[in-house]
């Protein structure tokens, strides 16, 4: 067994035997459709005319992703009308389940997003009247919590080869995207293989050679993911000793923390396998359960207390 720095993830090497919950979460979220598609069904869209009227997608492909949604149990379709047949989509638990998720995305992107910086709306807490940023908590001991507090260990069903979404996950070009968009997010979840890279990273990987061996990724695909996620300033190089390159998070992948905690958690919830979880989380000497609170009363946040408003409505 052994044991990466940094706090990172213990390793047993536990048999490969199938996706585990990370892979199937990430091989739904890092579909960037699906994740609008949520988006637009937490903000109250059922019918197919109405996710049409919200984002710019072709008949084809929203007919695509809402079948997937609703195969992987976030959506549930509902026919109400018979000739001709319509159906609405309407959230399952599953599928409301993911407004953490969302919510740690959106709030990231604001924050860190150069190009959509400041054009999201303002969220309001209507538990304390504040506009608010979510902030990550430990939902055993009620700390806030950021990386370096947490310690991950592979459970049953971890290790690195099960992690990988078995599909190369999609994700938009920049062409025709609006406010609301989630480009510097898909940087991670657009791709099988920079979401488990940036895993790595979160988790004490940071030589080349060991993103290598361990994660058995081809040396062109991570040469490429690397310099994609330098580019976008989530990682930054640091150069050692015989001119070694070291690959640590910068202070905007730190802040990816919360998107990775709650999709983890998410995905825990509605993938778990019967042989046990892929990774068990520890914040000092409990479980960590991830929640957001609001960063303005610290409040548990709950989906229907946070309200959106748009800029007509910010200075009411």
């Amino acid at each position: 067994m052994q044991q990466s720095a940094d706090r990172g993830v213990v390793s047993a090497s536990p048999p490969d035997t199938g996706p585990n919950s990370i892979a199937r979460g990430l091989g739904v979220l890092g579909d960037e459709w699906c994740l609008q598609l949520l988006r637009a069904a937490h903000t109250g869209a059922t019918r197919f005319g109405r996710f049409q009227e919200l984002l710019p997608i072709s008949a084809a492909s929203l007919a695509a992703r809402l079948a997937l949604l609703a195969d992987e149990g976030l959506l549930i379709r509902r026919v109400y009308q018979q000739n001709p047949i319509r159906a609405e989509y309407l959230l399952t638990p599953q599928g409301r389940g993911t407004w953490p998720i969302l919510l740690a995305i959106w709030d990231w992107e604001d924050r860190w997003a150069d190009h959509v910086r400041g054009e999201l709306p303002v969220r309001r807490h209507t538990v304390c009247g504040a506009s608010f940023h979510p902030e990550l908590v430990c939902g055993t001991c009620g700390v806030a919590t950021v990386r370096t507090d947490v310690r991950a260990a592979w459970g049953p069903t971890g290790g690195w080869s099960r992690s990988v979404p078995e599909t190369a996950t999609r994700r938009r070009t920049n062409a025709s995207r609006s406010a609301g968009e989630f480009p510097e997010t898909m940087a991670v979840f657009g791709n099988r293989w920079s979401a488990v890279v940036m895993g790595a990273v979160f988790q004490g990987i940071s030589r080349y050679t060991d993103f290598e061996s361990t994660l058995k990724i081809p040396s062109n695909i991570l040469s490429e993911r690397l310099r994609i996620l330098l580019d976008y300033g989530l990682l930054r190089v640091d150069v050692a000793e015989q001119g070694r390159r070291d690959y640590h998070l910068t202070e905007k992948g730190q802040a990816f923390f919360p998107i990775i905690a709650t999709t983890l958690s998410w995905a825990e919830r509605w993938y778990a396998l019967p042989e046990g979880p892929a990774m068990s989380w520890r914040h000092d000497d409990h479980a960590l359960a991830p929640r957001l609170d609001c960063d303005q009363c610290h409040q548990p946040l709950q989906a229907a207390q946070i309200e959106i408003l748009r800029p007509d409505d910010q200075n009411v």
